[in-house]
């Protein structure tokens, strides 16, 4: 059996490691170089408590994408030889005034009523600064979530696609698909932008915000836009901070090596990759609201990414209308590092032939030719 995949960020590895595995031909097409969109981009937050916001289809398969990432991530570091800094820390999620801590009790009781009680923590600013002695006096309330992770998403990029370089997939940069050859045929394919066609059994689109931009597939109308995000990288000095710190005015992720990413802003700029003036002051001054302290460290680097998102924010996942061999893996929003595992073993289930573990029905891309995707 062979499969092409479109893209090769942190999604498409993961599909090309879960089938190669399974001996899978797999060929992965990136348009650019690997893994240097959003996969580059993202913080490495396995958040489904913090990024949801309320029970449903996203919160439902964002717990589910927690548990698949544990299921492989030792398997995942042995296999490429890429330690991803899966790091077990927790997250608190801070209020800094009387309105901020309404919105997150009104977080904490839909949790609780989702069945998480066990996996949220209301404290009072003292308490909170008991877990993270850096708070600012000013955070008066937190939700502590000790079950929400974090991974160095670049190293966990690079681990999927070393695992599945060592299982036999093949990467090619540089190689644009211009369309998806899905008509007439038994075995969907591929049209480069080079001219040159591919054919396979499974064509899978995982090219992220670029994914409804490939030709070929129109009568499924999916449509997915650009969600600019950008992230502001400060150095620190390794174990600074414990738990990543959240609030309604941004977040700081921590990383082993001491750096500190403040982030994030989530603006409509299609495909503008700048960092601006306006975005970074926000970014920089939701981080000084929540740890003064760290107002002296050092400027290192900012950057912004594409987070492709639909309407809906819903992820798209299974067959394409026009090929039932045509799996789209796309559209992940705000969740692609912490939904990358689930959707590797999704697609390796539709490939072959397996019942996924849980109803595909919200994240189909078929909700978009029925209207239903707003």
């Amino acid at each position: 059996m062979k499969a092409l995949i479109v893209g090769g960020g942190i999604i498409g590895g993961s599909i090309a490691w879960r089938l190669a595995a399974e001996g899978v031909a797999v060929t992965v097409f990136e348009r650019g170089r690997l893994g240097l969109e959003a996969s580059w981009a993202a913080a490495g937050i396995l958040a489904p408590q913090a990024e949801a916001e309320g029970p449903g289809p996203i919160l439902d398969i964002c717990l589910r994408g927690r548990e698949a990432f544990e299921r492989i991530v030792e398997r995942l570091r042995r296999e490429s030889g890429v330690d991803p800094e899966y790091d077990q820390a927790g997250i608190l999620y801070c209020a800094l005034d009387a309105d901020e801590q309404r919105q997150l009790e009104g977080r904490a009781r839909w949790q609780r009523s989702a069945g998480l009680g066990g996996e949220v923590e209301e404290l009072d600013g003292a308490a909170a600064r008991r877990i993270e002695p850096m708070l600012s006096q000013e955070v008066c309330y937190a939700l502590h979530l000790p079950t929400n992770r974090r991974v160095e998403n670049r190293k966990l990029t690079q681990a999927y696609i070393a695992a599945a370089l060592k299982a036999g997939a093949e990467f090619r940069e540089s190689s644009g698909v211009a369309e998806i050859i899905a008509r007439n045929s038994n075995h969907p394919g591929v049209r480069l932008d080079d001219g040159s066609t591919h054919e396979a059994d499974f064509v899978i689109n995982a090219a992220g915000a670029w994914a409804a931009r490939i030709r070929g597939l129109e009568a499924d109308r999916i449509a997915i836009r650009p969600v600019r995000g950008q992230i502001v990288c400060f150095q620190g000095r390794p174990a600074m901070l414990g738990p990543a710190i959240f609030s309604l005015r941004g977040y700081l992720v921590p990383r082993r090596d001491g750096r500190v990413l403040a982030g994030s802003t989530m603006e409509d700029a299609g495909f503008d990759r700048s960092v601006t003036m306006a975005g970074m002051g926000r970014i920089v001054a939701g981080a000084n609201a929540l740890i003064p302290a760290l107002s002296g460290l050092a400027f290192r680097e900012a950057w912004a990414g594409f987070r492709p998102a639909t309407d809906d924010k819903l992820p798209i996942l299974g067959p394409s209308t026009v090929h039932p061999h045509v799996l789209y893996a796309t559209a992940h929003f705000r969740s692609g590092i912490l939904l990358s595992a689930i959707t590797g073993e999704v697609i390796a289930d539709l490939v072959k032939g397996r019942k996924p573990s849980f109803d595909l029905t919200p994240y189909s891309p078929r909700r978009f030719s029925r209207g239903e995707s707003r």
